[in-house]
């Protein structure tokens, strides 16, 4: 016989799964208006980003959306994961549904992108960072990875997940070097490489010039930084 615990950690988990269904829809259907909305709810409620995310760490404590992640979601420069998304929502006092009916537009079938509008950009390090070249939407990730002289990116891959991974690089300028598995490959302007990216890897310039390359990677992750 079910327990109260039983029934209420059931109820408890439904109202999760229907707001992670909502949040889902709504990656679909994110426009440039989410940070603006968000940050007029914050200002209505007189709430500091600090003092939000303080309000946020006390409720999901240790898998609480971390401060830059969420000063880049209020900036506008990145749309965020559902999970995070969820917990601003919590943070400000508004549901998912509020956020995905102030804000809701249809989803584009193209993504047209001028490089002057490019707003999704992840920072590896001072010296490694990366401009998303297509929306969260699309089923794959395109990135174009600048490496200033010595930059190098965080080590990826090395994961074990059944889920796999591919990628495609492509050298734009400059001299990119790809460590894949303990074996090095120097992408020069138009070279390209392309391998399964669940290995362990790490992109790096040796040079004392900036170099660039494109990457392409399918399926698209669910953490940003990938």
């Amino acid at each position: 016989m079910a327990t109260f615990y039983d029934i209420f950690a059931e109820q408890a988990l439904s109202k999760v799964i229907f707001f992670l269904d909502i949040l889902c829809s709504l990656l679909y259907s994110l426009s440039m208006q989410l940070h603006q909305y968000l940050t007029q709810i914050r200002k209505d409620k007189k709430l500091k980003i600090q003092h939000l995310h303080n309000k946020i760490k006390k409720i999901f404590a240790k898998k609480a959306v971390s401060y830059r992640s969420l000063l880049r979601i209020l900036q506008g420069h990145t749309q965020g994961r559902e999970s995070s998304l969820y917990q601003v929502c919590i943070g400000l006092g508004i549901t998912p549904a509020q956020l995905k009916e102030n804000i809701m537009s249809q989803p584009d079938a193209i993504d047209y992108i001028k490089r002057s509008l490019r707003k999704d950009k992840y920072i590896y390090n001072e010296n490694a960072s990366a401009e998303l070249l297509a929306g969260p939407e699309r089923s794959f990730l395109t990135m174009e990875l600048t490496l200033k002289a010595k930059g190098k990116t965080k080590p990826q891959g090395a994961t074990t997940t059944e889920v796999k991974s591919e990628k495609w690089v492509y050298g734009l300028f400059g001299k990119t070097t790809c460590v894949i598995d303990d074996k090095t490959y120097q992408l020069d302007k138009g070279d390209c490489l392309s391998f399964n990216g669940n290995l362990p890897h790490y992109f790096k310039n040796k040079t004392s010039k900036k170099a660039q390359c494109l990457i392409v990677q399918t399926p698209r992750p669910q953490e940003d930084n990938s």
